[in-house]
């Protein structure tokens, strides 16, 4: 089975700081910390089979094909290099 690289764009990592600050000033610090770490674990299997996770018609196209992974009310989108085994998250945001 192939493992890809798993990457995320600077406005990837800025939306997880986002969240993460989010949850730590209306819930805890301890809830903040639970919720980057389950974000970043689902990322990371991201590394076998991304391309087995839905496509985002409305963001894709001939050229590249955006994807998307939820873990709990968050969205993770990504795109796969097959070529260089790259997976790039692009996006984290809150489903709602």
């Amino acid at each position: 089975m192939v493992t890809y690289k798993v990457r995320l764009t600077p406005r990837a990592r800025v939306d997880l700081t986002n969240i993460v600050e989010y949850v730590r000033r209306k819930e805890s610090a301890t809830t903040a910390i639970k919720v980057r770490k389950g974000i970043m674990e689902a990322i990371k299997k991201l590394q076998k089979l991304p391309e087995s996770h839905a496509k985002v018609e409305e963001l894709s196209d001939e050229q590249i094909v955006f994807r998307r992974m939820l873990k709990w009310d968050y969205k993770i989108v990504f795109t796969v290099e097959k070529d260089e085994l790259v997976v790039l998250v692009v996006k984290i945001y809150h489903g709602s």
